[in-house]
């Protein structure tokens, strides 16, 4: 039981240390974690709508709407409203945060390479 105790302790204690490696090298693209998350997934998936980007990325109602406006400011993202339903609105990459994300991402996986080699 002992051992076990300590393997959780180095574990928890190795990923605190990947995820403030990590936090650091995105914020020094400013933006934060949560907005690469966001870009990410817009990314890799297309346009979502803001309640599918929230449950996959486990985000509240309120919090993914503060981000989605965050990254409306910097004009990384673009809202599109559904003619037949204005309640109802798509998420999509903008050309600009489409060049911002390929910029950041490769240099973001080289970080995420180094400090597993």
């Amino acid at each position: 039981m002992n051992n076990q105790l300590k393997a959780v302790s180095i574990l928890l204690r190795a990923a605190h240390s990947l995820e403030d490696v990590l936090k650091k090298d995105i914020e020094s693209y400013d933006i934060n974690t949560t907005e690469f998350g966001v870009l990410e997934y817009l990314y890799h998936k297309g346009s979502q709508n803001i309640q599918h980007i929230g449950e996959k990325l486990l985000m509240a109602n309120s919090s993914m709407t503060y981000v989605i406006d965050k990254l409306l400011q910097k004009a990384y993202i673009e809202k599109i409203i559904n003619q037949n339903d204005k309640r109802k609105s798509m998420i999509q990459l903008s050309d600009q945060g489409k060049v911002f994300f390929e910029s950041i991402f490769h240099k973001h996986i080289n970080k995420v390479s180094k400090v597993f080699s």
